[in-house]
């Protein structure tokens, strides 16, 4: 069973899921018809949500196959989406968009520095940001 990776923080804004790895410092942008994708989450399958989101556009069906692929490709190589071998309990529910957007996957690394701090193991008794420069 895929599902998401549950130790990142992540949640859909107008539309596009952004993704934070607090470990590493990085996040992602997912948008277009690869939200409906990592929505769908956890799910047995990823042919079968793929070809299912496919044929709801049946015009673009080649197109869709190739970018969410190579997108579910990249989620599993960053660590955003998981299989384990147990089944889940529940399944999410595939929710088709109105109408077909290209999906794109974006990866930042330019706020690493600040999303890996911690500001709570790293704060002193007044509650300000520790900054440890001992090397």
């Amino acid at each position: 069973m895929y599902f998401l990776n549950p130790r990142l923080a992540a949640d859909i804004f107008d539309g596009e899921y952004i993704i934070a790895n607090l470990d590493t410092g990085l996040y992602y942008s997912i948008q277009g018809l690869a939200v409906s994708m990592v929505n769908a989450l956890p799910f047995d399958d990823e042919k079968e949500v793929i070809m299912d989101l496919a044929t709801a556009f049946p015009e673009h069906t080649a197109i869709i196959e190739n970018e969410l692929n190579i997108i579910f490709s990249e989620l599993q190589n960053e660590s955003i989406i998981k299989l384990n071998a147990m089944p889940a309990d529940a399944k999410s529910k595939l929710l088709l968009p109105e109408k077909y957007v290209i999906s794109h996957f974006n990866r930042y690394a330019d706020m690493q520095d600040l999303l890996m701090l911690d500001p709570i193991h790293d704060v002193d008794e007044e509650g300000w940001t520790v900054q440890n420069d001992q090397k």
